[in-house]
């Protein structure tokens, strides 16, 4: 069965300084662990917290923006609309400089 969810649905799942992690949709959200889908929204010169998606492959979509991921140590810039693909197991951490960025995650199955 199709579902939207609206704006108005989605929760902030954690904040810290210059950062913001939304879900848009979950378990809770949709009824089923399919799938999780997430905006990250990081401020000017902002630091995300360290992550581990222990077994499930993700893929990040900069909705807008730039900065850059440090993956396993390895510093990758993220541009508008370039699109990041990780693997189980890896380390990431999303980094900004001079500008906002804004980023849609996705992973199945959810949590």
């Amino acid at each position: 069965m199709p579902i939207i969810v609206n704006t108005e649905d989605t929760i902030v799942t954690r904040q810290g300084e210059g950062w913001m992690e939304i879900t848009l949709t979950d378990a809770e959200i949709i009824g089923a662990p399919a799938m999780v889908a997430r905006r990250w929204i990081l401020k000017p010169n902002a630091k995300g917290p360290e992550l581990v998606h222990g077994d499930t492959d993700q893929l990040l979509y900069v909705i807008k923006g730039s900065g850059s991921a440090i993956v396993n140590g390895e510093e990758m810039v993220l541009t508008n609309e370039s699109v990041l693909w990780l693997e189980p197991g890896e380390k990431y951490q999303f980094v900004t400089g001079e500008n906002e960025l804004e980023i849609l995650q996705g992973y199945a199955p959810g949590d």
